[in-house]
């Protein structure tokens, strides 16, 4: 609020804030790391200044799919009741090893490289991400259950 109070206009306002956010960043830095977004097409520079561009909303979109889900199984759980395997082609690297780290934090164990036991069943959220990441259709998980 004192920030707010003290800038007078919006202008000043966000310049304040800009000052704020990038302040801990040289600004050579600031504008290569611009400069490069521009050359990717990520950016656009106009008199009224930087934005993104229609590819660059896609690619933060793309960043935010492989942020990673909580585990809503419990810490240490001996409740391993679920294989993952798991064929995703060496092109998609990413997605593998996203994969990787987002079923190590749900507390699967590797049986080998890409066959872990853990507990289950998988969120939806998981499994939707992994249908918005186009990889569910390489990936295979089987209940264990114990015969009576």
């Amino acid at each position: 609020m004192a920030t707010l109070g003290s800038a007078r206009s919006t202008r000043r306002f966000y310049a304040i804030i800009r000052e704020r956010e990038f302040g801990r960043y040289k600004k050579e830095s600031v504008r290569v790391g611009l400069s490069r977004l521009y050359a990717k097409g990520y950016l656009t520079n106009s008199a009224s200044g930087w934005s993104i561009t229609k590819k660059g909303k896609i690619h933060i979109k793309n960043i935010r799919l492989l942020d990673y889900i909580k585990s809503p199984f419990e810490k240490n759980s001996h409740n391993n009741n679920t294989i993952i395997a798991f064929d995703i082609p060496e092109k998609n690297r990413i997605m593998r090893n996203w994969l990787r780290n987002q079923i190590k934090i749900f507390s699967y164990k590797m049986l080998q490289q890409s066959l872990w036991i853990g507990p289950g069943p998988l969120p939806y959220s998981f499994l939707k991400r992994l249908e918005d990441l186009d990889i569910r259709k390489n990936i295979k998980t089987f209940k264990i259950t114990k015969k009576k």
